[in-house]
């Protein structure tokens, strides 16, 4: 994307800004409801009062529940959070079709308009990891700072034929969805695992199958040059994104504005396994952005 280009995007997405929701909020749940530019609806919900917005992106097969336990961690009068529910989960609108990360992209930046947030500290974890590099290599203007969580490469992440057909079938099978979130965690505790079960029995089960086809075969690495935000990237004892794949296919791609944080005991759910550490390691990263954090870089 040309200089131009790009000036014509952060202009598209600035006059987006005022677009109009879809349904009334609920002020007893604290949902709110976005429109996209494709007529959908997609719901999340906004905690803190803080000067600072963040924008939680879930991963695949579950919904933006997945960070209740990270979000009991965060000190929210810093910041004001948004966790939206991706098309196909949670309170947001179930298409027939159409599951794919520009599709997820258009969701995450519908929840920034509506929210009048027209700059964010962008978070991502596994799927919405990828999703989160896509929005920063084509939005610059609009991501202030990215933090990755065990994300999903930008370059697509495989998975063997017996992995892939696991994962695939889970989508209509609860007990095959607690197998996966077995193999992928270390250190969840049953009321975790119940938690993450009762989030998987949100998503529509199209909306499971496509977006894995979406994550596992992603294509945009050439695009992650563009990405000129301070960057963190977080990792744990993930089974499958482990930090030396993590540190050669996004932290390098990026460049110098991106630094890799690994940190012991958890698996791909760590905001999930370890909430502490994982908000502790997060806040110091977003609190230093307020001193141009990496800025030198690019």
């Amino acid at each position: 994307m040309g200089a131009e280009q790009e000036s014509a995007a952060v202009q598209t997405a600035e006059q987006e800004l005022f677009g109009h929701g879809c349904h009334d909020p609920d002020p007893s749940d604290n949902l709110h409801f976005a429109r996209t530019t494709d007529q959908k609806c997609i719901g999340y919900r906004s905690y803190g009062t803080g000067y600072q917005t963040l924008i939680l992106v879930h991963g695949w097969s579950v919904s933006g529940d997945v960070y209740d336990n990270f979000l009991t961690e965060l000190d929210t009068s810093k910041y004001r959070v948004l966790v939206p529910d991706l098309r196909g989960t949670g309170a947001s609108d179930r298409p027939a079709t159409g599951y794919t990360l520009d599709n997820y992209q258009r969701d995450v930046l519908a929840v920034a308009n509506h929210a009048f947030a027209l700059r964010f500290v962008l978070v991502g974890h596994s799927m919405g990891g990828a999703i989160a590099q896509k929005i920063a290599s084509e939005r610059p203007g609009r991501v202030r700072g990215l933090v990755l969580m065990s994300p999903v490469p930008a370059s697509g992440f495989p998975l063997p034929p017996d992995a892939y057909g696991l994962f695939h079938a889970s989508a209509n099978d609860p007990a095959l969805q607690e197998i996966v979130f077995n193999i992928s965690s270390v250190a969840l505790s049953p009321a975790d695992m119940a938690h993450l079960l009762a989030s998987a029995a949100s998503v529509e089960p199209v909306a499971s199958q496509e977006s894995l086809d979406a994550w596992t075969q992603a294509d945009f690495a050439d695009q992650l040059h563009r990405v000129r935000m301070p960057t963190l990237v977080m990792v744990s004892d993930d089974p499958f994104l482990t930090a030396p794949i993590l540190q050669d296919l996004v932290v390098d791609p990026i460049g110098c504005n991106a630094e890799l944080e690994y940190f012991p005991g958890s698996g791909h759910y760590l905001q999930v396994e370890d909430a502490p550490q994982t908000a502790s390691i997060f806040e110091a990263f977003v609190d230093d952005l307020g001193w141009g954090r990496w800025n030198w870089c690019r």
